[in-house]
């Protein structure tokens, strides 16, 4: 807090003081800045003037001597200037420069510049004057960074008398006589405001202290303070203002008193809210105290008023309320529960009052709270009566009326009543219910309404039916009471009436349905049984006695140690072992089993157990009984069928791999024992072709030809077809193997080839590994890349890439080549050995190739496939499993 901030804070009586000293001192302190500012301007030109009029003087009498007077004269005359106040020095210069008098015996005779010297400034500003001086003219200057006067007085014979005056002097005395009329000035000023101020503490100061000290006397609560001042100033007025209002206020605080003790007499409570989160009180007259709290627990906080309200009313009540802060009244009621100190909770009926400042804030909340819990049990009883009656009388599964005795006419009737008998209201109330009731009901509860009339009873039941509406018959049973008068009088009939017609219809479903049961047990051949520990009762179904061989007659065998002499003895352990499996709760178990000898052929049965734990430790058992004795007996037949099948196949496996090894050993057999003649054949037509070439033809060349040409083509098919032998008899060395060396090394054994034809291979292979046999993969890939650069079309560079991919199921390894293709239709027929597609003159090969890839991929475990158009090229796929 700054030093205005608190100056603002004083007390007047020493605040206005105060400021009228500052004031006193500032005009005092901006005078003394004023006379101090014109003190050097206001000296200067009054010794500016006195130095000219002593110039004036001395260079009349000069000029008067003229060149006749002595030297002696001349430096009196000179030497009389030095008394003059504040005269530093003086200066007669002749024509030539040098000093003829002065106040200082030593500078005569010498040069005015020397002299001078001393005082640069002195000399410069005299010498730029000289050049503007007027021949006869008086000049006074003051010389610069110094407080000097300079004044020249050129005399008629040519001489100049010079004279330097100190201004400190006189500038010392002027401004200690302004420092001592400031002194005396602000001292002046200080005794007034002192004195001013003694006048205001006694005439204003005290008078407002005596005021301010009424007023916080009534601050306090004693109203019966006056402030007693008289006068017709301001502060008189005040104080008779403040002594009548406290008046008023003293009698409106009797009455509030008076009021205040009859609020806190009353039952009701007098609250006030604040409008502020959680609804702190204010202000609680002291009838809180009927629920157990004090009104200071309440206006201190220490008990929220939205706490004390029943959790179950609070989201209403404020919801609300704040209807009523936005859109109003300002006076309204609300009904909910307090939480009391003891717990119990009281209902209170809450008139609210809202207070709105000009904007339409809520600005005060206040309202009056009434006890109103006996009035609301009361209430709440009643209605709660009166719902159960409405409840009762409306509800939806049973029909009520009341009816006339003698005219049997409708009352008074329920909607559930109109629902069954399919009648508005309005119109059954219209009609009787005799009219309704069809023969020979009618004619029942006529008799039974004559015994209630003569008091033999006092109600009845029946069932009976109703037509409805639309003519159908509805069956219900009712229940009639009579009302009687005080006198014994029948006065009316109170009746019940309940639909049964859907239970007649579900009970005539479930009988049908119980047939269905029975007939399809039978043609299923499943019996049904169950047995209760408690009371020890079986059950079994008709189908149950028919798979047994029991006779119904006789009943259920008696228990479950009756129930298993009807069991074969081998399966009676494997039954029990199955019972005593399933544990406490609702189990299942199924066995096999067979019925016992006694009772008939051999039979076989699926039972199913359930076993379910009853209150008090008892069990109930159920269970079905399927006869699969067909099914046991075709599935004995069926193992003897599968055993004697097993054993052909076995032996027909066994004759299957002799033949296959024969045929094996048969085609490698063949196959090398046909490369010593094709040996042959070729040595001996090379030998022919050069050595007896020139006694042959031309004719003959060209048969020695085609005999090489067919030797070779041979020798190829022999070469392949025991490759593809080898494939088909060589185990699979199934290891990880890295592609791209692989695809690498056979790239570089077709190198030749790739470089022959000038061949651009493109390989995108992703780094992989996959478990297959280095031999196998490699046999692939070699015979799909020697098919790429062979299969192309003439004239044009051969294009392959090699790449892979991963789908869902594994990893496929593909070739690309842009040759000739081959057709779709043909595509099944390409793998197989030996086929071609293309002219062997066009295109060498043995036809083999392809077949060997399938039987490579086929024995790693993956597939092969191919995707071509004719023209287009051809893609050939290998897939293998992850």
């Amino acid at each position: 807090m700054n030093l205005a901030h608190r100056l603002l804070f004083l007390p007047g009586r020493w605040l206005a003081p105060l400021l009228l000293a500052v004031f006193a001192l500032s005009a005092v302190g901006v005078s003394y800045l004023i006379e101090s500012s014109e003190l050097d301007a206001s000296v200067q030109e009054q010794e500016t003037r006195r130095l000219r009029e002593r110039l004036s003087v001395e260079q009349s009498r000069l000029s008067l001597q003229g060149d006749n007077v002595s030297a002696q004269l001349v430096r009196r005359l000179v030497g009389g200037m030095g008394l003059y106040v504040g005269m530093r020095s003086v200066y007669l210069v002749g024509r030539d420069g040098v000093v003829q008098a002065s106040l200082t015996r030593a500078d005569m005779g010498r040069d005015i510049s020397l002299v001078l010297g001393a005082w640069p400034d002195l000399a410069r500003d005299m010498a730029a004057r000289e050049h503007a001086q007027t021949p006869m003219g008086i000049d006074v200057w003051r010389v610069a960074s110094a407080d000097w006067l300079l004044g020249s007085a050129p005399l008629s014979d040519g001489r100049r008398l010079l004279a330097v005056m100190d201004l400190s002097y006189p500038l010392a005395q002027r401004r200690a006589a302004i420092n001592s009329q400031a002194v005396r000035e602000g001292a002046l000023l200080l005794l007034l405001v002192a004195g001013l101020a003694g006048v205001m503490h006694l005439v204003w100061f005290r008078r407002a202290n005596r005021l301010m000290n009424t007023l916080a006397r009534m601050g306090e609560g004693q109203l019966d303070a006056r402030a007693g001042l008289v006068g017709a100033d301001e502060l008189a007025r005040i104080g008779a203002e403040a002594d009548r209002m406290a008046l008023r206020l003293q009698t409106q605080q009797a009455q509030i008193r008076q009021l205040a003790e009859l609020v806190d007499r009353s039952p009701v409570v007098v609250v006030e809210w604040r409008n502020a989160p959680g609804w702190p009180v204010t202000y609680v007259s002291r009838g809180v105290s009927q629920w157990g709290y004090h009104p200071q627990d309440l206006v201190n906080g220490t008990v929220q008023y939205v706490d004390l309200i029943h959790p179950e009313d609070v989201n209403r009540v404020n919801a609300e309320v704040e209807h009523f802060f936005r859109f109003g009244p300002d006076d309204y009621r609300q009904e909910y529960r307090l939480r009391a100190a003891g717990g119990e909770w009281v209902w209170v009926e809450d008139r609210t009052t809202l207070q709105r400042d000009d904007h339409g804030e809520v600005v005060g909340i206040s309202g009056i709270l009434l006890d109103v819990t006996a009035q609301k049990v009361a209430e709440l009883a009643q209605r709660e009566q009166a719902e159960m009656l409405r409840l009762f009388y409306e509800l939806p599964f049973i029909g009520m009326a009341i009816s006339a005795p003698d005219t049997r006419r409708w009352l008074q009737v329920n909607d559930r009543l109109c629902e069954i008998l399919g009648y508005p209201r309005e119109q059954l109330l219209s009609m009787t219910w005799s009219e309704m009731t069809p023969q020979p009901d009618l004619d029942q509860n006529l008799l039974l309404l004559e015994q209630v009339k003569a008091g033999v009873r006092d109600g009845y039941q029946m069932t009976k039916r109703f037509l409805r509406s639309d003519g159908q018959p509805v069956y219900t049973e009712i229940e009639v009471r009579a009302v009687r008068t005080p006198e014994g009088q029948l006065h009316r009939l109170f009746a019940t009436v309940q639909d049964v017609t859907e239970r007649r219809l579900a009970n005539q479903a479930m009988r049908e349905q119980k047939d269905m049961l029975e007939q399809a047990e039978v043609m299923a051949g499943l019996g049904s049984w169950s047995h209760d520990t408690r009371n020890q009762e079986t059950w079994w179904s008709a189908q149950m006695y028919r798979n047994i061989g029991r006779a119904m007659e006789l009943g259920p065998p008696k228990g479950l140690r009756g129930c298993l002499t009807c069991v074969h003895p081998e399966d009676r352990r494997s039954l029990l072992k199955a019972m005593a499996a399933t544990g406490d709760q609702a189990q299942t178990g199924t066995l096999t089993l067979r019925r016992h000898p006694s009772l008939g052929p051999a039979r076989w049965f699926r039972a199913r157990l359930e076993r379910h734990a009853l209150p008090g430790g008892a069990l109930r058992w159920r269970g079905t009984l399927l006869d699969i004795t067909a099914l046991q007996e075709a599935k004995t037949a069926l193992e003897r069928t599968n055993a004697e099948l097993e054993m052909r196949v076995r032996e027909r496996t066994q004759q299957l791999s002799l033949v296959n090894r024969e045929l094996e050993a048969f085609t490698y057999t063949v196959s090398h024992d046909l490369k010593a003649p094709l040996r042959g054949i070729d040595g001996y037509s090379q030998l022919l072709a050069e050595e007896y070439a020139p006694q042959l033809d031309e004719t003959g060349q060209a048969y020695v030809a085609r005999v090489r040409h067919g030797v070779q083509q041979m020798g190829s098919l022999i070469a392949d077809l025991l490759d593809y032998s080898r494939m088909e008899r060589r185990a699979m060395d199934l290891q990880p193997l890295d592609l791209i060396p692989l695809i690498r090394r056979v790239l570089d054994e077709n190198s030749a080839d790739i470089e022959r034809t000038g061949a651009q291979v493109n390989v995108c292979v992703a780094p992989l590994v996959l478990r297959l046999d280095r031999e196998g993969l490699a046999v692939a890939l070699r015979n799909l890349v020697s098919n790429a650069l062979k299969f192309t079309k003439p004239g044009q560079v051969p294009v392959l890439d090699i790449g892979s991919t991963e789908t869902d199921s594994g990893h496929v390894l593909w070739v690309r080549d842009q040759g000739v293709g081959f057709d779709m239709k043909y595509h099944d027929r390409i793998f197989g050995i030996f086929q071609r597609l293309q002219r062997s003159e066009d295109y060498a090969g043995t036809g083999v190739g392809l077949a060997l890839v399938a039987k490579a991929v086929q024995r790693m475990g993956g597939r092969v496939w191919a995707e071509s158009q004719p023209g287009q090229g051809a893609t050939f796929y290998m897939e293998f499993s992850r």
